[in-house]
């Protein structure tokens, strides 16, 4: 991860281009009719994020942001997985969360003896593995290129809901606008929500893919906030700011635009897919 300098002309992204070739056009399917956020649900992230007391929930390398995401909403919306990143303790069998079942029991034998941030870790590479498995073609995902959308939506969950993932071009807010509007509300009603960050070509083409992951979350249902995995630091963003591309914010991971998203949709009693 990097930060990209944008001066001059505006840049394209990868998603530009993919919504240009007719990527990205699915219908949305609407919220869930969940009730309004209560107690337990909002600021849910920002108290998982306070289990690390003076360390921090940071990704494990620069591939795992990805990885670091979607352990994060697992903690966040499972008590389970919260309980095993700050103690170590697991349920045995099938009452074990289904992200503490991908991990090798060797992991779960010393985890009494690790902290929590080796703990978040090793939790990160399992989730990795899992996510990036037939991801591409039928084949993994190249392990150097991090998570890819498609694969994190497969293992992504926050309690029983589950997410999709979708194009987002923040540099056309007719695209955008609906997707956006989707993430804000969702976020209010406590349902974290992850964004894929990257640049454009103004950065040269590395710069123009998704580079990095976040999760947008709100503390009291009306303030915005992300998770960010290469600081594991709750940072402040607006609803102006998601909207406005273009610069480079910390929230992103200093990057400057959000690529693309994974937006819950509708609740599931079914564990993540193997």
């Amino acid at each position: 991860m990097g930060t990209v300098v944008v001066t001059g002309r505006p840049g394209r992204q990868l998603s530009t281009l993919l919504h240009a070739l007719g990527a990205g056009r699915r219908a949305l399917p609407p919220l869930p009719p969940l009730p309004p956020p209560v107690a337990g649900d909002v600021g849910a992230v920002r108290r998982v994020v306070a289990l690390f007391g003076a360390d921090r929930p940071v990704q494990a390398d620069p591939t795992t942001c990805g990885s670091a995401a979607l352990v994060m909403l697992a903690a966040a919306g499972d008590p389970r997985v919260a309980r095993w990143l700050a103690t170590g303790e697991a349920e045995p069998g099938a009452s074990t969360a289904p992200e503490l079942g991908w991990l090798d029991q060797t992991v779960l034998d010393g985890a009494h003896q690790a902290t929590p941030t080796t703990r978040f870790g090793a939790l990160q590479q399992a989730v990795k593995v899992r996510s990036n498995r037939r991801a591409l073609l039928g084949l993994s995902w190249p392990s150097g290129l991090g998570t890819p959308p498609w694969g994190a939506q497969r293992v992504a969950r926050f309690g029983a809901v589950r997410y999709a993932h979708r194009l987002l071009v923040d540099t056309s807010p007719g695209q955008s606008g609906p997707l956006l509007d989707h993430a804000i509300a969702s976020a209010r009603r406590g349902l974290p929500v992850p964004f894929y960050t990257g640049g454009d070509t103004r950065g040269g083409l590395g710069a123009a893919v998704p580079r990095h992951v976040v999760v947008l979350t709100s503390p009291d249902g009306v303030a915005l906030e992300v998770y960010e995995p290469s600081v594991g630091r709750m940072l402040a963003i607006t609803p102006d700011e998601l909207a406005q591309g273009g610069s480079s914010r910390p929230a992103y991971g200093n990057w400057s635009h959000v690529t693309w998203v994974l937006l819950p949709v509708a609740p599931d009693r079914s564990p993540p897919p193997g």
